[in-house]
């Protein structure tokens, strides 16, 4: 994989007619790598035979102790798809994305193929520029609101993937910020969650491609080597509640994200919507980070959806403001997770298209978007 000295992949000719449909399909991948996922685990591979590219679910990086249902592993995916889908529009493509329903044994979560040239436009474009600047920010946000009619664009982009995204409302946080302190209580109360952040936690002198390096969660390299050990002797769990309640108060926008079924349709849905609106925000200048915790513990999910009055189903929470610019996570090569690449030329089959208005009925009242908190 090339990539530019700011850490932006490199842009290739896809005007080039020598170039196979795989050669395009291949040249998309590294946007596609780019994509936040819990821990910045990365569990995806891809094959790619003739005009078909096919994402997978790598379960070999799931989450046992933070993600047993492997909710979040696929909304990764989902936004991979999106940056996928997102540098194909850039380069003139127009892709069509197959969702075979149902959990396959073999892991297949989406079947893409180029269809046709189209021009470039304007929206996708700037989603674009924004796959490489995106981040995610472990650090504090400051107090500034975001600009007017942001959360209510990002709320209609979500919508366009079949996902609600509701603005916590001032009324809301002191319980929403509860939760997700008690969230963190329980989670950190878990040797096994604590053993397994630890494994994904290291210095940025490390060389993992993956994982969390200590610069992205603010510390030294001494303290991320330190942290590890800490975390599967001791419970800082009173600590970390207190921060991220504080984080949930404060925050200007809480953005809660939710479907009407839990299901792997719906959860690569929520991946999609996630990056597109995380893309749309970083255009806009802000930077964002998660607070998962109340639907990461299954016995709070409930109690959070009854908080903000959602009739679906939470899938994911974050956090959106300004703050100091984070630095990027490692991504591995694209030789290890493209595991079969093969340029033939023979058509494959034609995708069944997904609808995703039939997949979610979601209501289309009026946008509003939420007080200073």
């Amino acid at each position: 994989m090339a990539f530019e000295p700011t850490g932006r992949p490199v842009e290739l000719d896809f005007a080039d007619p020598s170039r196979s449909p795989a050669g395009h399909l291949r040249a998309l991948l590294p946007w596609a790598l780019l994509a936040p996922s819990r821990h910045n685990t990365q569990p995806w591979l891809f094959e790619i035979e003739g005009d078909e590219l096919r994402l997978y679910a790598d379960p070999s990086r799931a989450l046992s102790a933070t993600d047993p249902d492997g909710r979040e592993l696929l909304m990764s995916c989902g936004a991979a798809l999106a940056n996928l889908v997102v540098a194909a529009g850039h380069f003139g493509w127009e892709p069509s994305v197959e969702i075979p329903p149902g959990h396959r044994r073999d892991g297949l979560v989406a079947r893409v193929q180029l269809e046709e040239r189209r021009p470039n436009r304007p929206d996708v474009e700037e989603l674009f520029q924004a796959i490489p600047r995106r981040r995610t920010n472990r650090l504090p946000l400051d107090g500034r609101e975001p600009p007017e009619g942001l959360v209510a664009q990002l709320v209609r982009d979500a919508r366009r993937e079949g996902v609600a995204v509701r603005p916590v409302e001032d009324h809301q946080r002191a319980l929403v910020a509860e939760l997700v302190g008690e969230g963190d209580r329980i989670q950190w109360s878990n040797p096994r969650w604590r053993a397994e952040l630890a494994s994904w936690t290291h210095s940025s002198a490390s060389g993992r491609k993956d994982g969390m390096p200590a610069a992205a969660q603010g510390l030294s390299d001494l303290a991320a080597l330190v942290q590890p050990i800490l975390f599967r002797f001791r419970n800082p769990a009173r600590i970390e509640a207190e921060r991220d309640r504080r984080r949930a108060r404060t925050t200007r926008a809480l953005l809660v994200f939710s479907t009407q079924r839990d299901g792997k349709e719906e959860w690569v849905a929520a991946g999609e919507a996630l990056q597109r609106v995380l893309l749309r925000a970083t255009a806009a200048g802000l930077t964002a980070s998660y607070l998962n915790q109340a639907i990461e513990v299954p016995e709070l999910r409930s109690r959070l959806r009854d908080a903000i009055g959602e009739a679906g189903l939470p899938q994911i929470m974050i956090r959106l403001g300004y703050g100091l610019e984070a630095p990027p996570t490692p991504r591995r090569e694209l030789e290890e997770v493209l595991r079969r690449y093969q340029p033939r030329e023979r058509r494959t089959q034609s995708l069944a298209l997904r609808g995703r208005q039939d997949l979610h009925a979601f209501p289309t009242g009026d946008v509003h978007a939420p007080g200073p908190g």
